[in-house]
């Protein structure tokens, strides 16, 4: 349920991640040459290598936001996949303290942006905007998913004036935990809304809703005024959980669910009835027995459950605690469910509305990074995540014209799951429609 977001110090679309603010470069007293820029990105490779301390490296407050010790696994989770650096390539000044260059690892060219303190030389910002693997197959391709552990699946459909076909794909009809997609189901519902004059974007309604971040809606006063369009664009470029919330309760369980089911859902009763975030957070961090109870209901049992237990969900009454890094929840009974396939279907409605202003939100999270967002025509995208839980989906228009959705998701319920290597296999399913 947190937001996929781009971590600027480092590193591009990992799921969940705390983003440090980027701070200003001021002038520099004497400005770093070339040599030393050329430098530190042999010391950067040096230590993504693991042949150099990131101490001597990289600044103090770099080190502070990304600890030597997350260095070391996300570096580490490229080479696991990619072998190590071999050289450093394409090398480019862009200003006294920054530089551009692509680290050439031995199965894969990953493009990289570096920023240095002007006072002291050592790096203070890196950003590894793209990982193309040197050659990549189809084959290759469900090997690696098939080699994570839990379980993994993940769809490529090319779309068009008929039927959508199935490009590739692998484990595409299997129901997995999606976390904050399921999003999508509930943006499809105030589309449609709107599409059929029922609603407007500028209808402005009151927040009388709070939830738990991600997002910073439920920072704001109750009784705020905001726009629909407002909430739709928190919801879906920064993951709100109070926008989310919010919007559930203004169009109402049933039209979501009906869009659930218009849009091909293969087993509806996995999603419904569709929880909201605040709903889901109560379940799973709520008594075993009412856990285990809604587990086992009837989808009309549940709903019954959800208004009874309404009043007694509160965030002030969760303990927050208890979502510790590493821990699990629930990914297996409490959560939203859909295929690879599942998703197609959403995101097949939302790309063939005919108001421009549905790819607009879609497209303001690039998710892997703008770089890659410009390769294509149109590139709309929301992710879900959670301990256990990753799921990235986009709909893209390359310059062909031609448009594609690729859903990717990979649970675990027995332990957390690597967000940089999946990450780095879905990017390698987009290469494909590109």
């Amino acid at each position: 349920m947190r937001r996929l977001l781009i971590v600027s110090l480092l590193m591009a679309a990992v799921p969940g991640a705390a983003q440090a603010p980027a701070a200003p470069v001021s002038a520099p007293s004497i400005a770093p040459d070339s040599s030393i820029l050329q430098s530190r990105a042999n010391d950067a490779m040096l230590v993504f290598n693991e042949a150099k301390s990131a101490e001597l490296v990289f600044s103090p407050e770099f080190l502070q936001h990304v600890p030597p010790a997350k260095l070391a696994e996300l570096a580490r989770s490229l080479s696991d996949q990619f072998g190590p650096i071999l050289s450093i390539g394409e090398f480019e000044r862009a200003s006294p303290v920054t530089a551009k260059f692509n680290f050439h690892y031995a199965k894969a060219v990953a493009k990289v942006q570096m920023r240095i303190d002007p006072e002291s030389s050592l790096i203070s910002g890196l950003l590894i905007t793209d990982v193309a693997p040197l050659e990549d197959s189809p084959e290759l391709i469900q090997s690696d998913f098939s080699a994570l552990h839990g379980a993994a699946g993940f769809t490529i459909f090319k779309l068009g004036p008929g039927t959508p076909q199935e490009v590739l794909g692998y484990q595409s009809n299997r129901e997995f935990a999606i976390g904050s997609a399921f999003k999508l189901w509930v943006f499809d519902a105030l589309a449609e809304d709107v599409a059929r004059g029922k609603r407007k974007w500028s209808d402005v309604v009151f927040l009388t809703v709070r939830s738990f971040p991600s997002g910073v809606m439920h920072s704001w006063p109750q009784g705020s005024p905001v726009t629909l369009a407002t909430l739709a664009t928190q919801m879906i470029s920064v993951s709100d959980n109070t926008a989310t919330d919010m919007l559930i309760k203004v169009l109402g369980r049933e039209a979501i669910a009906m869009r659930v089911r218009a849009n091909g859902h293969s087993a509806p009763s996995m999603m419904l009835p569709v929880l909201s975030t605040l709903e889901a957070f109560s379940l799973k961090l709520g008594p075993a027995d009412q856990r285990a109870a809604y587990a086992a209901a009837s989808d009309a049992q549940q709903q019954a459950m959800l208004v009874r237990l309404d009043p007694t969900f509160s965030v002030d009454k969760l303990d927050l605690g208890l979502l510790a890094p590493g821990k699990i929840w629930s990914i297996d009974t409490i959560e939203w469910f859909a295929s690879p396939r599942d998703l197609v279907g959403v995101l097949q409605s939302l790309a063939r509305r005919k108001d421009p202003r549905v790819m607009q939100i879609l497209a303001i999270n690039p998710g892997l990074g703008p770089d890659l967002a410009r390769l294509f025509t149109s590139f709309g995208f929301k992710g879900g995540s959670e301990e256990g839980v990753l799921n990235l989906s986009f709909v893209v228009q390359n310059r062909k014209g031609e448009w594609y959705v690729i859903s990717a998701s990979w649970n675990d319920p027995a332990q957390p799951v690597d967000q940089a290597q999946f990450v780095s296999l879905t990017r390698r399913l987009i290469d494909r429609v590109k």
